[in-house]
């Protein structure tokens, strides 16, 4: 519903959670699963602050990209609150059936941030991490298989030639990194070569 109604806006929604860190306003997309949310609150939790989980709409001023901050939780399975070493306890359950829960996060600001970088994560059967800046045209193909509910823009054509330039305005204004992860790293190890890669 959330995604429906940010593409009939014509917001561009992609899938991805938000931070800052050091002065800079970074989004974390990939697949469910991938690892989004929980490297978010890990970086939270040493020295970031919290703009959005899961859905990033993106707004534009001047040709620039702008995160919108809009949700105060972040969605974390059972198995990353253990490694995060947060307690489960008083944590509301999002399914019955599922061990995934919302996680209340400090919000020190809202509005909206410039993005300023923009991580793909994919998970691999490689031993070490890959870190991979995306140029030219790929950006824009990589940027559009983020899109949030992509399928539903099917119904909305008259959308398409808005969201081709929202897509360029935020490949010719930001950084994209593709990383490549083992499907088995650590979330405190991969935010630290994050880290490292930032600094």
């Amino acid at each position: 519903m959330y995604a429906a109604i940010l593409h009939q806006r014509k917001i561009l929604a992609l899938h991805g959670s938000c931070f800052n860190y050091q002065y800079n306003n970074i989004m974390i997309c990939g697949d469910s699963g991938a690892g989004k949310s929980s490297l978010t609150v890990a970086f939270c939790l040493n020295g970031g602050t919290f703009i959005t989980d899961d859905i990033s709409p993106v707004t534009f001023t001047s040709d620039k990209p702008y995160i919108l901050s809009l949700s105060d939780t972040i969605k974390l399975w059972e198995d990353s609150l253990a490694q995060l070493n947060i307690k489960k306890e008083g944590l509301v359950k999002i399914l019955d059936d599922a061990d995934k829960f919302y996680f209340p996060v400090k919000k020190e600001a809202t509005g909206t941030f410039l993005l300023s970088l923009l991580f793909v994560l994919e998970v691999t059967d490689k031993a070490v991490v890959e870190f991979e800046e995306i140029k030219g045209v790929e950006k824009l193909n990589l940027l559009r298989s983020q899109i949030y509910r992509l399928e539903m823009l099917k119904g909305m054509p008259e959308n398409e030639l808005l969201i081709f330039h929202q897509l360029a305005d935020i490949s010719n204004n930001v950084k994209i990194i593709r990383v490549k992860r083992p499907i088995d790293i650590s979330i405190n190890r991969l935010m630290n070569l994050l880290k490292n890669y930032i600094n």
